[in-house]
């Protein structure tokens, strides 16, 4: 992710001279919105501008700088003009100081990342989070943020220290780090609590990504201090604008779901629910067909829905499908007619062998995305 720090650090360490240095910082500003404006005073003065003032004071700037630069008759540098125009027009900088600039880097690095892990820290998360969700705003795009945390992860550190705790903490972060996309953005929250920030992606997908982070914490086999042991992680994930539209509101309620999470017996990702009676669920116990979309002559398999509602169903098969998969689902209902479902799988619960309980979700809008690819890639296949 071009996040806004790294990308107005990175503008500089590539730029050949200011004048290129502030067609980036503007082009920047044309990309992601006004809020680039408070992210170039805060990285590059350390002062924190009103979001409301900071784009006419970045604009004051660069004509101070051009004005400075006709009085002496020479250019000058970018970080002169906002020191002087910052002490001589504003009040947002009292005592300035001159700071080489490997330690500001430095220093930069340091407010940016979590020195453990190496992945964001919470200050930069608040910023960026609050940044995308303007974005998704602005655009209508769906964002996804998840919460996980540690399970047990006291009693490691109670039992073993707090080196042995750090180890597996960096660990997770790497898992973390390894995982998700390029486009997400991963944080340390605090203690053992990490946060996925999930641009242009619904619950579903969202989902699917945090249960297979999940599943690489599970199998992992940490080792230190000559200790070998194992760990696994509870989640919680809310989605913009399915669940909130502010940042404050949709991260409560990821923390929220991760309690739930917690309190379904650990090592499990739950998707946040307002009200879990919100849709009725009815039983519904009647023969099904299932086919996995997505692959020539799949097997169709035999099962027995056991309930259903507004926005998925529940039945028993007799063989495991993978979380993630699109799979059709054929019900007979009234009058011996059909009831045709597409949807994604989304839980698996072994009761024995060949014997599963199997949740899909499914909504309107994601049957006609589902179905207007699978009709794409039989186009593709048939010319």
């Amino acid at each position: 992710m071009d996040t806004l720090r790294a990308a107005i650090v990175d503008g500089r360490s590539s730029a050949t001279d200011d004048d290129q240095f502030i067609e980036r910082l503007n082009q920047l500003q044309h990309e992601q919105g006004p809020m680039i404006c408070r992210s170039i005073f805060q990285t590059l003065a350390g002062v924190d501008i009103p979001r409301d003032t900071a784009v006419d004071c970045w604009r004051q700037v660069v004509e101070h700088r051009r004005q400075l630069g006709r009085v002496l008759g020479r250019n000058v540098d970018l970080m002169t003009a906002m020191c002087d125009f910052l002490c001589s027009e504003t009040r947002y900088l009292a005592h300035p100081r001159l700071v080489e600039v490997n330690t500001f880097e430095r220093i930069v690095y340091e407010s940016m990342y979590d020195s453990l892990t190496g992945l964001f820290n919470r200050l930069y998360f608040d910023e960026a989070f609050e940044h995308q969700i303007s974005l998704a705003k602005r655009y209508g795009t769906d964002l996804s943020v998840l919460f996980l945390d540690v399970d047990d992860f006291k009693e490691i550190n109670d039992t073993h220290g707090h080196i042995v705790g750090d180890v597996a903490l960096k660990k997770i972060g790497t898992i973390i780090k390894d995982s998700k996309r390029d486009s997400d953005l991963a944080a340390r929250y605090g203690g053992e609590e990490f946060v996925l920030l999930m641009p242009h992606t619904e619950n579903i997908n969202a989902f699917i990504l945090a249960d297979r982070i999940r599943q690489e914490v599970e199998k992992e086999v940490f080792t230190a201090n000559g200790l070998t042991y194992r760990l696994t992680i509870s989640g919680g994930l809310a989605s913009f604008p399915l669940n909130a539209t502010e940042p404050a509101e949709l991260l409560q309620m990821a923390d929220s779901a991760t309690y739930m999470a917690k309190g379904s017996g650990k090592n499990t990702i739950c998707l946040f629910k307002k009200d879990k009676r919100r849709y009725l669920r009815v039983k519904l116990t009647q023969p099904v067909l299932i086919k996995e979309l997505g692959f020539n002559n799949s097997k169709t398999y035999e099962g027995t829905s056991k309930d259903i509602c507004i926005g998925g169903i529940l039945f028993e098969n007799d063989t495991p499908l993978p979380i993630g998969a699109h799979v059709q689902v054929s019900i007979t209902v009234k009058d011996n007619a059909p009831l045709l479902l597409i949807g994604t799988i989304v839980r698996i619960e072994s009761f024995g062998e060949k014997s599963y309980d199997i949740g899909m979700t499914f909504s309107f809008k994601e049957m006609e995305k589902i179905a207007n690819f699978e009709i794409a890639q039989f186009l593709k296949e048939g010319s």
